[in-house]
């Protein structure tokens, strides 16, 4: 979830000296945010099961395909699925503000975020994954099959993120929750996608990079996100970036130990 080698390692080190706990922040909304969601000790009840699924498809030796390469089970879920410890602060956040409109997820993390944030039935879906990869889609839903989700979870096939953005303009009108980002985009793609999720993000709705630092590329779209002028709070948790539209808010990007 970071830049390999010396790099990485200098990375976190300047990461490190420049973030600060919740003691070091003058904003009430993240003061709130680090004190209950990101230092917050609430256990998730999700957790046992997300996490056997995590361990079962880790000590895997099925081989899938990817791109036209066959690549190791295990080494994909080391690589794109989100560590327990961003997943609890996930499974927080939706419970303190009872999330409970739409939740996407662009690059699927094989099932675990979605065990971790399940909220229960509802009359329509609310939560979406969206890959390339329909071999990934599959181990999705059988995992959430399995480890018993609470929640309708749809999986879509994408190749563009017109696509995406054409499947949920045929929903039901909802604010965006939260848009979660496992995919290392190119620039061109996650602009288009950002254009239109901005807008419909409620008033405490995040849009969640969680490879900030997977590469340059990566580091540099989190930067310019934090700059644009509809984003008014950033949240650098090394590994993964927070982004919230928050209109009562002051401008003000934020770099807090986790």
């Amino acid at each position: 979830m970071s830049l390999n080698g010396l790099f990485g390692i200098v990375d976190y080190l300047i990461y490190l000296f420049q973030s600060t706990n919740r003691h070091g922040v003058h904003s009430p909304f993240v003061y709130h945010f680090a004190d209950k969601i990101l230092y917050g000790k609430s256990p998730c009840l999700f957790e046992p099961s997300a996490e056997m699924c995590r361990k079962r498809m880790v000590q895997s030796r099925r081989k899938i395909n990817i791109h036209g390469k066959e690549k190791s089970l295990s080494k994909v879920v080391i690589k794109i699925v989100p560590s327990s410890k961003y997943n609890r602060l996930f499974f927080r956040w939706i419970q303190e503000k009872q999330r409970g409109q739409y939740i996407m997820e662009i690059g699927s993390s094989l099932g675990i975020t979605p065990l971790y944030a399940q909220r229960g039935p509802h009359a329509f879906p609310r939560y979406f994954v969206f890959d390339q990869h329909q071999e990934l889609l599959n181990i999705t839903q059988f995992n959430l099959t399995e480890y018993g989700c609470n929640e309708t979870v749809v999986s879509n096939q994408y190749s563009k993120a017109s696509g995406i953005i054409e499947t949920m303009n045929a929903l039901p009108p909802a604010n965006l929750d939260m848009l979660i980002i496992n995919d290392s985009l190119d620039a061109s793609e996650f602009w288009q996608l950002l254009d239109w999720a901005i807008p419909r993000l409620g008033e405490e709705g995040c849009i969640i990079m969680t490879s900030i630092r997977r590469t340059q590329e990566q580091q540099l779209l989190w930067q310019q996100l934090q700059h644009q002028k509809e984003i008014t709070v950033g949240i650098d948790l090394f590994a993964m970036g927070m982004a919230f539209a928050r209109k009562s808010q002051e401008k003000k990007n934020f770099i807090l130990r986790y």
